[in-house]
This record gives structure tokens, sequence and C-alpha cells, in this order.
């Protein structure tokens, strides 16, 4: 039995039984990191080349484009989709102690554009929140709009232009579409972590408020992709530090939870899958996001001290998992024979019964090309079911 890629896909989404391979995704290569410089200069780069067009205008639509770095990892699904421009984005300029910033106004999010050490390459950090009060928040969205005022509305979500889309890419991958709003990432960026915790005791009303039309926003993109025919929705946003969750149980289950659960209700009621990405240690809050509908959880990162052994033996059953293979330590710094290791202990741990997508548990950095074919080679002898260790 050799299945396509979207029935692999939603086969382990399903978690009814094995399908025939270990499905892969993974985040993508740092295009401003080292390892992607050398993804550019390889021979595999040359041998995957692959660069789709389709028939709908560039002008309005984004055709496919170039797919070679997934065709190199032989993703079965990736975040990628036709629709550009979704939001109307504005920047501010930045405040004067973080001179040649910028600031996004929906969002308050202060950014820098800074040369990264090994390539030279800018990359826009992240550097401080502005939106310390709700009078800063609302001076910024009278003057550029509240987020859901900014949904651009001649964005045309057909299902033909989907469905061209899905068919272009059907021999490589099968896509999905992404949320446009962070919204836990929007809010403690946006005012910074202490004074989100300053307002959840002291003004608990303007956090729910900002939460509130964040997930506006992102309501209304999951009924436009419903109409446009999208299976999955994958969404970004990130919960955890290293060792432990971002903000107590209690605050995640007053101030984000209540939000999440109407967007993963929302996908169910379209019949859509939702799968969220989230950094850093998320275990302890991970059963009320399955409660809430959640589908997948995507990263499980071990640097942060997630336990995809345990989650897979105590959740399996309620949730699919993907990735959880060391991109911090080992893929970064460890040896070819010990990223193998590591895929190996992430299948054994996971991927017994289905349920689970073979990946890195973020972004490919400055890894050493040796580990980057190290792990691309042990994910497809490891992936075939029935599962061989």
């Amino acid at each position: 039995m050799v299945l396509s890629k979207r029935e692999r896909v939603i086969r382990a989404l399903e978690r009814d039984d094995e399908p025939d391979k270990i499905p892969i995704h993974y985040l993508g290569f740092e295009r401003t990191g080292t390892a992607y410089q050398q993804f550019l200069e390889s021979d595999e780069f040359k041998e995957n080349n692959v660069y789709i067009e389709n028939t709908y205008s560039r002008e309005d639509y984004r055709w496919v484009g170039d797919i070679t770095e997934w065709r190199f990892w032989n993703v079965d699904c990736h975040t990628i989709d036709p629709w550009r421009h979704r939001m109307k984005t504005a920047i501010a300029e930045g405040p004067p102690e973080y001179p040649g910033s910028y600031i996004i106004p929906t969002s308050g999010r202060i950014f820098k554009r800074v040369e990264q050490v090994k390539t030279g390459l800018t990359y826009a950090w992240y550097i401080d929140g502005i939106f310390h009060t709700p009078e800063i928040v609302h001076s910024y969205w009278d003057e550029y709009g509240k987020p859901s005022e900014c949904i651009n509305d001649n964005v045309n979500y057909s299902p033909k232009i989907w469905e061209e889309f899905v068919e272009s890419l059907s021999s490589y991958l099968y896509p999905m579409a992404r949320l446009m709003i962070a919204m836990n990432e929007a809010l403690f960026e946006g005012m910074t972590v202490s004074r989100v915790t300053y307002h959840m005791r002291k003004n608990p009303e303007f956090i729910h408020e900002v939460m509130e039309e964040y997930t506006k926003v992102n309501l209304e993109f999951v009924k436009r992709y419903a109409e446009a025919g999208i299976d999955i929705v994958f969404y970004y946003d990130d919960l955890g530090y290293k060792g432990r969750s971002m903000f107590s149980l209690e605050n995640f289950r007053t101030f984000i939870l209540p939000y999440y659960k109407k967007i993963y209700q929302e996908c169910k009621k379209h019949g859509m899958f939702i799968i969220q990405h989230s950094c850093g240690y998320i275990d302890k809050l991970l059963p009320d996001m399955i409660n809430a509908g959640l589908d997948c959880i995507q990263a499980l990162e071990p640097a942060a001290g997630v336990d995809i052994a345990h989650l897979k033996f105590t959740l399996g059953d309620r949730v699919s998992f993907m990735g959880g293979m060391d991109s911090t330590r080992t893929l970064s710094f460890g040896t070819p024979k010990e990223v193998e290791e590591e895929v190996k202990r992430c299948i054994k741990a996971a991927a017994y019964g289905g349920g689970y997508f073979a990946g890195p548990s973020h972004n490919i950095l400055n890894v050493p090309w040796e580990n980057i074919i190290a792990l691309r080679a042990a994910i497809e002898k490891y992936r075939d079911y029935p599962l061989k260790l």
C-alpha cells in the first residue's frame, strides 16, 4: 500500500491506524543561517531543484515557485498557500531609544534588522514592546486600525484557486494554511511579559479586550479558509520557556485558553484539522488544549524539557505529534551518529500506532552540513511501517 501525501497526512491526524510511512514535516531552514547557505551551494540543491508555476495571476496570487527545499526533505506537508497580502500591514517608526527600529502598530512589537554574525545577512529581531497601557494600545489602533480592520477584503479565497494550488503540489507535498496572528506572542511581545502579568492582576478586562481582537482576526481567516476548501490550519503561537510555561496554568486557563478554544472549535465546525506550533515547555498546558479541540502539537522541544514519550503514552489517543527531534543541541552540536540516534528515539517514543510526523523541533539554523544529511537519511531509513528500530 502506497498512500498519497494527503492520505498519509490525514491518516496521521486521524490516529486511526498506522499509515504506510511516517509523514515528514519540518518548519524549514532559517534563510539567514549557515545551513541554508550551504544548501544553496550543495549538489543536493541542484538535484532537487524544482520550480512550479500555475495559470493564475502572479500579481493577485502567489504562484508556488521554488519548492527545492521541500523536495530535498521529501516532506509530506508544509505551511504554504497561494494568498498574499491578507493583512493591510503598516509600520511605524520605532522609539528613539532603539534607533533604526520599527513598530508593528497592530501588536505594538518593536523590531530591528540586524546582521547575523556568521552570514552577514539581516534578520528582523524582536527588541521590545510598546503597548504598555490601554491608552497606548487604543492610540495606535485609532491611528492605524485595529487588527480586525486591517484584514484585506480584496483577497479572493476561491475554492478554484486552492484546488489548483493543491493539484500543482500534489506530487511533492500537501499544503496547509496558516493563521495570521500568533495571539499569545503578540500579547506578550507587544506588552512585555511583566506588563502582561501586571495587567492580568490589575486590569484583566484589558487583556481580554486585546485577546478578543486578535481572536476575531483568526476566526475570520478560519471561515475564509473553510470557504476555500482547506483541510488543515496551522497556527504558530509560542507558549513556553525552557523548563516552564510562559504563564501559570491558572492564567493560561483564564486569559489564553478560552480564545484558543474559539479557534479550535471554529475549525471543527468546518471539518478542518488544527495544528499548533509552540516552542518551549508545553507539557502541563497540552491536556487543556486537547480538551479545547487541538488535533496536533508541533515542536515538542526536548531542550525545553518536553517529554515526548510521556505525552504519547498519556495523550497519544487524543492528539497527534509533530517533530521533537532535538534541533537545539543534537542537530546543531552532535555527531551524525548522535543525530541518527535522536531520530530513532523520537520514532520509538511517538510513532507506534500512528499519529506522528517526523521532523526537527524547530527551524534549522547554523547546523553542520553532515548533520543535515544524517537527519534526512535517518528519517528515510526508519519511517516505514511496520517500524524496525
